[in-house]
């Protein structure tokens, strides 16, 4: 497995540093991995923490951080559904955060936590649906690197009305006020899929049915490509070779779905920009998605951010040392997610929240 060194270890001094501040962020999907497995995977990670702790450390401070990092180690949480973990242990300090999101594993041994080494360890791995729609028929997958897997298929048959196969066949195909009602029928079902898996979608049918779905979808911010052809009856493995020319550039796709979730989320007045705003929103609602520029994630102290609070707000020891550390925290801790993105997606701004749409209050 590639791990990562985070890149705000400082260079080692001559003299003892006294203060280790010990950040793992791993994989942890105990749902579908095995006990065994990932113990070993915390164990290797403990031996290393270990060994970077003797290269200058202060031994009986050293030795307490381990002793903690055992103690959380023994107590985690092997019944969650998430994906990976954070955990972050000083002789005064420990905390541990589950994620929805996949990452590299990172081991940092530092003077002090940055919990920013999250964003930074995220794996960017390509996520979306693929939609093949027919007059009659429609097909719904999930895609990822490597192909695609069936999750649904839906026939005119399951519309009000049309409960019989012989009412199906008896339809022409080319009769459009039967497709509309077919594809409208087939947008409810992706809504309900996109209201738990919020991904960037690509279509294909026949032109015909394609414009009239272009038409009448409610998801047209999530729909990235339509690709016209008749592949209703292709096979997974031919489909996906079909869609992946559209995949290979995945960070195309991704730029592009999240300009339009951004855009769906302004129409909704779910969105917030700027450090001031994005703060307040945070006290009062759930973040489903944080958008960062580069800029604010490597230089969190810029200007914009100075006038926020008194200096040094947040608990020297904490993983929170700065406003933006604090936000991202927040975002994480309530189930949302985080996306670094070049300063200039953001339209001048430094970052945006999509807030869920239920509040704490």
């Amino acid at each position: 497995m590639q791990i990562n060194i985070s890149t705000s270890i400082p260079a080692v001094h001559e003299k003892k540093r006294h203060w280790p501040a010990v950040s793992i962020i791993m994989p942890f999907e105990p749902v579908i991995q095995r006990k065994d497995d990932i113990m070993q995977q915390l164990r290797k990670a403990m031996k290393k923490v270990e060994w970077e702790m003797g290269t200058g450390y202060d031994e009986d401070l050293a030795g307490l951080v381990m002793l903690k990092l055992r103690t959380v180690i023994k107590n985690l949480n092997f019944s969650t559904f998430k994906k990976s973990i954070a955990i972050y242990v000083s002789p005064v300090f420990e905390k541990v955060m589950y994620l929805n999101m996949p990452v590299n594993e990172t081991i940092t041994v530092n003077e002090f936590f940055v919990i920013r080494d999250i964003v930074y360890a995220k794996k960017d791995i390509p996520a979306y649906f693929v939609l093949v729609l027919g007059e009659k028929w429609s097909t719904l997958y999930e895609g990822n690197i490597a192909g695609l897997i069936k999750i649904k298929s839906n026939g005119a048959g399951n519309i009000p009305g049309f409960k019989h196969a012989a009412n199906m066949e008896n339809v022409a195909d080319d009769n459009a006020f039967f497709v509309k009602q077919f594809l409208q029928h087939t947008d409810e079902g992706l809504s309900i899929m996109l209201s738990a898996m919020p991904m960037p979608v690509l279509v294909t049918g026949k032109k015909n049915v394609l414009d009239y779905f272009k038409a009448l979808t409610a998801n047209s911010k999530s729909i990235v490509e339509c690709i016209e052809g008749s592949h209703e009856k292709a096979a997974e493995g031919a489909l996906f070779d079909i869609i992946h020319p559209y995949i290979a550039d995945w960070d195309k796709i991704k730029i592009k779905h999240l300009y339009h979730q951004l855009e769906k989320a302004a129409t909704e007045d779910q969105l917030v920009n700027g450090i001031t705003a994005v703060q307040q929103s945070l006290s009062h609602h759930r973040g489903r998605l944080l958008v960062v520029g580069k800029s604010l994630i490597h230089n969190p102290g810029m200007p914009e951010t100075d006038t926020l609070s008194p200096a040094n707000p947040f608990n020297k020891f904490s993983c929170v040392r700065h406003v933006i550390d604090d936000v991202i925290e927040k975002v994480l801790e309530n189930g949302g997610d985080v996306e670094m993105v070049d300063d200039d997606v953001l339209g001048g701004q430094q970052i945006a929240l999509v807030k869920d749409r239920h509040n704490y209050m």
